[in-house]
């Protein structure tokens, strides 16, 4: 298994990824939905219970298949799922397709959030049939493995910046995010305001090395010092983890005159959730 695998599962573990559960809980979305139907998106629903999901499980060819409807959490899923046998001729007989299953179930549902990208479920379960070869082949051809043969291919392997900002209404207790990405030439590429955190985009978009800029001193001097307040601690436990998955990454402060156009786009995701807090009231 992958470090970048172990850490998803770790964060499903302990409730730290980004389901729209979570994100609503933390006043982040109006609501949970899965962008993919009506219901919730809890880690359950997202891995096991949304059609998607189910439909990518079926198409798994391990012995006795996979039965869906009897997760009631994800311990006892994942340990089931670790367990099941891969049929011939795939050639994976004693390796476990689960965290390929989870990493690329998940990695569908961010190109669908980002990138606006859909994946069939027959697609999904190809790549991670596709990882899992490439991955067992890795690790008997290289000893000791290297750090390119844990990770996938990184897509660039020169440097980008992330500029972030958050508009905030106190109020309403509510806030908005925004982010952008930009090349090595200084051209922005990419921009983002959907409640995802925007790591976690650049790891989606395979950024090997990233500058994250924010305007926030205290939150890079606590990054960059290693420092510990009780306020952010789980924002920096999450920051530190996601770090591990990238070539390269530093933080640093900016001036919020070069945010201004974050800075519009937070605003604007802000009034988006406003006006549909009012609606929904209504």
């Amino acid at each position: 298994m992958t470090p970048k695998i172990k850490l998803l599962i770790w964060k499903i573990k302990h409730g730290a990824l980004p389901v729209g559960e979570v994100l609503r809980a933390r006043q982040i979305i109006p609501n949970s939905k899965c962008i993919r139907c009506d219901c919730s998106e809890t880690i359950i629903h997202l891995f096991f219970h949304c059609e998607f999901a189910r439909k990518v499980w079926e198409l798994i060819p391990v012995s006795g298949g996979f039965n869906c409807d009897q997760v009631v959490n994800f311990d006892a899923a994942w340990k089931s799922a670790l367990q099941a046998t891969v049929l011939p001729p795939i050639g994976l007989a004693d390796t476990s397709l689960a965290p390929w299953i989870i990493s690329s179930i998940w990695t569908a549902r961010n190109f669908l959030i980002f990138q606006k990208r859909q994946f069939s479920a027959q697609e999904t379960m190809v790549k991670e049939i596709c990882d899992a070869k490439e991955w067992k082949s890795a690790q008997s051809t290289l000893s000791p493995p290297t750090r390119n043969t844990i990770y996938p291919p990184i897509r660039h392997n020169y440097e980008f910046t992330c500029r972030s900002d958050a508009a905030w209404k106190k109020e309403l207790n509510s806030g908005g995010v925004a982010w952008s990405f930009y090349n090595s030439s200084g051209e922005r590429i990419n921009s983002h305001s959907e409640p995802v955190a925007f790591m976690e985009h650049a790891i989606a978009l395979q950024l090997g090395s990233v500058i994250f800029e924010s305007d926030s001193l205290q939150l890079v001097a606590a990054i960059v010092g290693d420092s510990s307040f009780s306020e952010i601690h789980e924002i920096l436990s999450d920051i530190r983890i996601l770090s591990t998955a990238f070539v390269s990454i530093s933080f640093r402060f900016i001036h919020r005159e070069n945010l201004k156009f974050e800075d519009s786009i937070a605003k604007q995701a802000l009034s988006r959730f406003v006006v549909t807090r009012f609606n929904q009231a209504i």
